[in-house]
């Protein structure tokens, strides 16, 4: 399903992610997130959170539910890491080079939803491939060490109706 955000939507979006990168300025990345953009597989801050921002939202509207808006620095993760991205229980994950989304242990109780921007010049036009519950997933089968996690192809996701 393809979600078209118009420019205002993106407009909120972008200036939230903005603020959510300034909120986190200063701020240390973990170390496998600094081997991963200094290995070039993950983008800058900034955009990733627009592109978080993005599907967040485009998921909240395929699910007429509200976006929690991910705006808190580092210290405030711990009090915030088990609230969902949307609604009660929806983690959103944004792939951009992979086929397959990724998920951990803490995802489990929660769905999980694959989504993908798909015109990087302006961010306003999101597939949603669908959902799972990640439990159903966590075998060997689909198992991924690289990430101490497990990785659900996109063509295996369940569609929103």
């Amino acid at each position: 399903m393809i979600v078209r955000l118009s420019k205002d939507e993106v407009r909120v979006c972008t200036m939230l992610a903005t603020e959510r990168w300034l909120a986190k300025y200063g701020s240390v990345d973990r170390p496998n997130y600094a081997e991963g953009k200094k290995n070039g597989y993950l983008e800058h801050e900034l955009l990733a959170n627009v592109r978080a921002n993005v599907s967040e939202w485009a998921v909240a509207s395929v699910t007429d539910t509200a976006w929690n808006v991910p705006w808190y620095p580092n210290d405030l993760h711990p009090r915030r890491a088990k609230l969902p991205d949307v609604g009660i229980n929806f983690e959103v994950r944004t792939v951009r080079t992979r086929d397959s989304i990724p998920f951990w242990s803490k995802d489990n109780g929660k769905i999980l939803v694959g989504t993908k921007i798909l015109d990087e010049d302006y961010y306003s036009q999101v597939e949603v491939y669908g959902w799972c519950n990640p439990e159903e997933y966590a075998s060997a089968t689909y198992r991924d060490e690289t990430i101490g996690g497990w990785r659900v192809p996109v063509t295996e996701l369940k569609e929103f109706k």
